[in-house]
């Protein structure tokens, strides 16, 4: 569903070459956004608006941008190590090791199954320690998602379902793909201006209302995220919302997109068809939600921004908070999960899942964040999701595991990731 980010006036920031370039650094993409972010679905939970949300983002926003968005992110993730998992030399070296490495991906040569964007100071690729410091609000969260009837994505019976529809296609252009003028709408959500991009011809967004595509050029380390995009055309596409962030062979850290309601990159925590049929996925995922509270929590930026607001606010979870399945790998295996839906729940274990999306008021389930196929359908190649789920049984495109267990979720606190505890 479309996201509301809510932004505030954004205008005055460098621009995308001086500020996402450091994102490491100090400062975003320019973007403009009078009077709030991507508008969109704003009803809460009992089909209440926004509280103080209408008025509270239009003042407030992004406020101090310049620091306060992406340097928080990256002060965070170049702080103190944590002596709970491995080293950044190691992880470095771990990703080192798989091939074809990032520059090579291409329409017919996609990344392979033990590839995963950014860097190791990215908060996907961070894993979550044995005994981690639990959010202060981690009991309320849990007991309102269960609560209020959340379910991962399931059937009537509320077994968890995986299907082959998708949500984020990505396309890797080269240097002979046509140069496009990106063009931002004039509705006041956060767009960098003044894009051009390598896109393939045959690129298409994602058809349901989000629209979304991702684009990356790899010769110059831009990872280009699309909201509400349009099939480019005649040397030019539009978009209600987007920029680009750095990435790079095993670099980059996913903080400052302007492609979701998170601020967060659309390439982070998608999973792949790849990383299921390998049965390992080795970062943390994304979910949707049905409604957020006003304020967020890193990863995403620290300020009120709202989407779908909970009633009275509190206490759901947050766009930046990281969910965690409390369970050993021998607890998963216990759990009667046919072996697709054990590979999930393990990441969801030992990453666990960023929210950072809404799915619309009506919404109860969280349903994680996949490649689109169209990835792969519009140059005239099978789908892979389709292709895994087909070759796991799957019949009219869906998978059926058993129910997760919400009981055993719980929320680690911000500063765990952020490696400043």
């Amino acid at each position: 569903m479309i996201a509301l980010l809510g932004l505030g006036s954004i205008a005055g920031q460098a621009s995308a070459q001086e500020g996402l370039a450091g994102v490491e650094g100090s400062t975003s993409a320019a973007a403009t956004g009078p009077t709030g972010g991507l508008t969109g679905e704003a009803g809460g939970e009992g089909g209440q608006g926004v509280e103080g949300a209408q008025g509270g983002a239009t003042g407030a926003g992004l406020k101090g941008v310049s620091g306060a968005v992406l340097a928080a992110g990256a002060a965070g993730a170049a702080g103190a190590s944590s002596p709970a998992i491995a080293s950044e030399a190691q992880a470095t070296a771990a990703a080192g090791s798989c091939t074809p490495e990032f520059g090579s991906f291409g329409t017919g040569k996609w990344p392979p199954a033990c590839w995963h964007p950014y860097g190791p100071e990215s908060p996907f690729n961070f894993q979550i320690p044995a005994n981690p410091r639990l959010s202060p609000e981690s009991v309320a969260i849990v007991k309102y998602i269960r609560g209020h009837g959340w379910t991962f994505e399931g059937n009537a019976e509320k077994d968890f379902t995986w299907d082959d529809g998708g949500s984020r296609p990505v396309y890797w252009p080269t240097s002979t793909d046509p140069l496009i003028k990106v063009k931002c709408r004039e509705n006041g959500n956060p767009c960098l201006k003044g894009m051009e991009a390598r896109i393939p011809a045959a690129a298409r967004p994602q058809e349901e209302s989000d629209g979304h595509m991702t684009v990356v050029e790899q010769t110059t380390g831009r990872e280009y995220d699309f909201w509400q995009a349009t099939k480019p055309e005649k040397g030019e596409m539009f978009i209600s919302g987007g920029n680009w962030i750095p990435i790079g062979n095993n670099s980059g850290t996913g903080l400052g997109g302007f492609g979701e309601a998170a601020y967060l990159g659309l390439l982070g925590g998608i999973v792949r068809a790849q990383e299921l049929s390998a049965g390992k996925i080795e970062h943390a995922l994304v979910t949707t939600v049905k409604c957020v509270q006003q304020h967020d929590v890193w990863p995403a930026p620290e300020s009120k921004i709202g989407d779908a607001i909970c009633p009275l606010e509190k206490p759901g979870p947050h766009f930046g908070t990281l969910l965690q399945l409390s369970m050993t790998d021998a607890e998963i295996a216990a759990s009667g999960a046919p072996s697709w839906q054990q590979t999930i729940m393990k990441a969801m274990a030992r990453y666990g899942v960023y929210v950072v999306d809404t799915g619309g008021r009506r919404e109860k389930q969280m349903r994680l964040l996949t490649e689109d196929d169209v990835s792969f359908t519009s140059f005239g190649y099978a789908g892979k999701m389709a292709e895994f789920v087909k070759s796991q049984g799957g019949t009219n495109g869906e998978l059926v595991g058993v129910p997760i267990n919400l009981s055993k979720l719980r929320v680690i606190d911000p500063c765990v990731p952020r490696k400043t505890c």
